[in-house]
């Protein structure tokens, strides 16, 4: 019986070590599963954009988002050209998240529009639902994608001409290879009146878009 219990104290020891050699590896694998999670993530270029202006044309088409360093040009479609027309706009709080650029330099991301339930009237509450907005808790949230062009900036800088609700900023992300062509980007079809103020695209004056994003002003 005595040798027994020493085979079986050399059996467990056996198992023992066996058992923190396979746990060490494992540990090992995580780590190293951590590590290139992060290398994935650290090969892609994150840049802050700061907003000077949002800009719209006339027939609230396109909209333009003014940068300090580049311009983003986005076609808007239904319903957010319609919720962009809209007399509550006012009422509306907008959220961008990351945006990711190409080659091309076509620029893709998303947003979210927020209302505060409360402050809607019954038409308004309406109005948002039918489009697509739907309610939680007391807020009526849509969120949805929006794609784009991004221009260098260059020499025209269009000057903010409302003060924002808070500061604005897009953050981009260029996967890995994009960033080297960031030299070939092309020039912002925008250019600016002779009141140096005014921006013009494509022959078509732009309009400061105010009441979603700023704090005073309208279309």
């Amino acid at each position: 019986m005595h040798d027994v219990a020493i085979v079986n104290q050399a059996n467990t020891g056996v198992s023992m070590r066996h058992l923190l050699h396979y746990l060490l590896i494992a540990m090992l694998s995580l780590a190293s599963v951590g590590c290139a999670t992060h290398a994935l993530h650290s090969s892609k270029n994150a840049s802050t954009e700061k907003i000077n202006s949002f800009l719209i044309t006339p027939d609230k088409a396109t909209l333009v988002v003014a940068g300090e360093q580049h311009h983003f040009i986005f076609p808007l479609s239904e319903p957010l050209k319609s919720v962009l027309q809209w007399s509550g706009r006012t009422k509306l709080t907008p959220a961008f998240d990351k945006f990711t650029v190409n080659a091309g330099q076509n620029v893709s991301g998303s947003y979210t529009l927020q209302a505060d339930v409360g402050k809607l009237t019954v038409e308004e509450h309406q109005f948002l639902t039918q489009r697509g907005f739907r309610q939680q808790g007391n807020t009526l949230a849509y969120s949805a994608s929006i794609q784009g062009t991004r221009y260098l900036a260059g020499n025209v800088r269009v000057p903010q001409t409302a003060f924002f609700r808070q500061p604005y900023e897009l953050t981009v992300v260029e996967p890995d290879g994009v960033a080297n062509t960031a030299a070939k980007i092309a020039l912002t079809p925008l250019t600016l009146a002779a009141d140096g103020a005014t921006a013009v695209l494509g022959g078509i004056v732009l309009a400061p878009f105010f009441g979603l994003l700023m704090v005073s002003g309208g279309l």
